[in-house]
């Protein structure tokens, strides 16, 4: 079955107009004119490939008003089949979705040679075009692909002219080109573009994971995904100093035990050759990837990418999109972090991370205060071997959680697991910290040891409330006076099985000790979650600790403006 067409090249003498240009005069054929207009309101872009002088057609075509009408116009006499090979891959398109109309048979066999899989007709066809299906398009009435294209033009013909002149290295065209990517978060208004991107990208989609060619299931299946607790995604909007490029690409990732895997990354190829999606593979933290089949670059090693800017939220109006004002962000905490550091991780510098894990089975809670006191004041030897059969080892007491860089750095802190005041307590070392079941099937002989380990060599004990504030108290005393804590309140209610939300009073006292710790500490900030959730259906569990995704993002622009705002002030006052 053959594709649909989305380039059309024209020959121009005896098919575009009747005669021959060089032969003493040609007929103008009004009907392919507007042909082009309609194919181009379709979002079907046409082309030229014509043996002539190529300033006589330009100023031709620019007196009929048509030139502007073209992409990438190759007008010489050279051999056509090389030409249109090279316009093709120029264009980024499978030849199977190009159609060359000549009236010169022996031109139509010569682009089949070197473009395999190219769809050719003579000039019989011109009048069949509009109502043949393969030329039905896409409501493109404003244009929006050609002027895409366009921009792809000019910036193509630069970049040839920079490359003949630093004898092959694009690198400094790339520097000069301002070059920006925003990141569009809330996919679900775009949807439909993300769909397409999934789903007719090819050289440079690199899992090629397809929806339903049935658009309505595609939506359904997309925004079941989007919806899933550990999925973040976005939309990759591309400009620069040329124009703008809208939106050329797509990421989904999902966090699975702390382990990030991509499950969507496709690009348009109007982007090639620009670093875009290896500059987005790492500002994702360079999660893993699976690449499937052939793609035209590989984000998995190229070398770092310091050309692009990122565009912000208010960049979408602005000229110029602002520069990550943070020089660094530090969280650490349990799962409802793992959103926000994907976010700062798109518009900051540096972002550490360091959340729960398990090991051989057993929960090691880093989101427990206590576990950061620990990594703050150190861990003896003797310690790590009294406590190494709950599954501890060294390295859960080595933290780069206040290792920061730049001027204006913030941590972000969730320590929810403190709800959970159980501790044990080493009887002969001192030391106390968490310890949870196994999550995983563990022969009853071994859970066994385990509880005879605690009982023999621990005391259990519960963290008193002067405690947990002196624990706090010591996290905010080491974030130096010039850079801001947020630390995330939970909110104080659940949800009951009938979906019914009821206040919890220990997570309100909760919520009251963490701010009467932070008190004393002008540079720290209490987030308090539940301001950003919108609905319940917003919320995805029970114990209401798992949002949709637009929760974390509004979140995520609460601190960020917040930080924006208020680290001038604090940095002044620090001064």
């Amino acid at each position: 079955m053959a594709e649909q067409i989305r380039l059309v090249v024209w020959d121009l003498d005896e098919t575009f107009w009747r005669g021959t240009l060089t032969e003493g005069g040609i007929v103008w054929r009004d009907e392919c004119r507007e042909i082009v207009g309609e194919l181009s309101r379709r979002g079907i872009m046409n082309s030229i490939c014509s043996k002539n002088d190529f300033e006589t057609v330009k100023a031709l075509l620019v007196e009929r008003g048509a030139w502007d009408d073209f992409i990438f116009p190759s007008i010489d006499w050279s051999p056509k089949g090389p030409r249109i090979r090279q316009l093709i891959e120029t264009i980024q398109l499978r030849p199977q979705s190009v159609m060359l109309i000549d009236d010169n048979h022996m031109n139509l066999e010569e682009a089949k040679f070197f473009a395999p899989g190219i769809q050719v007709a003579t000039d019989t066809f011109i009048s069949s075009i509009l109502g043949d299906p393969l030329f039905a398009g896409k409501d493109d009435r404003g244009l929006t692909r050609l002027k895409q294209y366009k921009v792809m033009e000019r910036r193509k013909a630069d970049e040839e002219r920079e490359r003949d002149t630093a004898g092959g290295d694009n690198r400094g065209f790339l520097m000069a080109s301002e070059i920006r990517v925003r990141i569009e978060n809330d996919v679900e208004a775009h949807i439909d573009r993300a769909i397409e991107l999934i789903n007719r990208t090819n050289q440079l989609n690199f899992i090629k994971r397809r929806l339903p060619e049935d658009l309505e299931l595609a939506r359904e299946r997309l925004r079941a995904e989007l919806s899933d607790f550990a999925t973040q995604a976005g939309l990759i909007h591309v400009s620069d100093k040329y124009g703008d490029y809208g939106f050329c690409g797509y990421f989904q990732v999902s966090t699975r035990r702390e382990v990030a895997q991509l499950r969507q990354f496709c690009f348009s190829c109007r982007i090639l050759d620009m670093g875009v999606e290896a500059w987005v593979y790492q500002r994702l933290g360079k999660p893993a990837l699976e690449v499937q089949g052939e793609v035209l670059s590989d984000p998995l090693t190229h070398p770092p990418v310091d050309w692009i800017s990122v565009g912000t939220e208010a960049s979408r109006t602005a000229d110029r999109p602002s520069a990550p004002s943070l020089g660094s962000v530090a969280a650490r905490g349990g799962c409802v972090l793992w959103p926000l550091v994907h976010y700062f991780r798109l518009t900051s510098e540096q972002v550490i991370g360091e959340f729960n894990t398990v090991r051989d089975g057993k929960v090691i809670m880093l989101d427990r205060s206590l576990c950061l006191r620990n990594a703050i004041l150190g861990v003896t030897p003797e310690q790590i071997e009294a406590i190494a059969p709950l599954g501890y080892v060294a390295e859960d007491f080595q933290t780069e959680y206040f290792d920061y860089s730049g001027d204006k750095p913030i941590w972000i802190l969730s320590n929810w697991a403190d709800l959970t005041r159980r501790v044990y307590r080493h009887k002969r070392t001192g030391i106390a910290v968490p310890c949870h079941p196994p999550r995983t099937k563990t022969a009853k002989a071994q859970l066994e040891d385990l509880q005879d380990y605690l009982s023999a060599e621990f005391t259990l004990d519960v963290v008193r409330e002067d405690e947990f504030k002196e624990t706090l108290a010591l996290i905010f005393s080491k974030v130096p006076r010039h850079g801001l804590m947020f630390l995330l309140q939970i909110t104080e209610a659940e949800r009951r099985p009938d979906g019914e939300q009821v206040s919890r009073p220990h997570r309100r006292e909760f919520n009251r000790w963490c701010a009467e710790a932070a008190a004393p500490f002008s540079n720290v900030r209490l987030v308090p979650v539940a301001d950003f959730v919108h609905s319940d259906a917003e919320i995805l569990n029970q114990n209401n600790t798992h949002f949709d995704r637009r929760v974390y993002h509004r979140l995520y622009l609460h601190i960020l403006e917040a930080a924006r705002a208020d680290l001038q002030g604090v940095a002044q006052e620090a001064s």
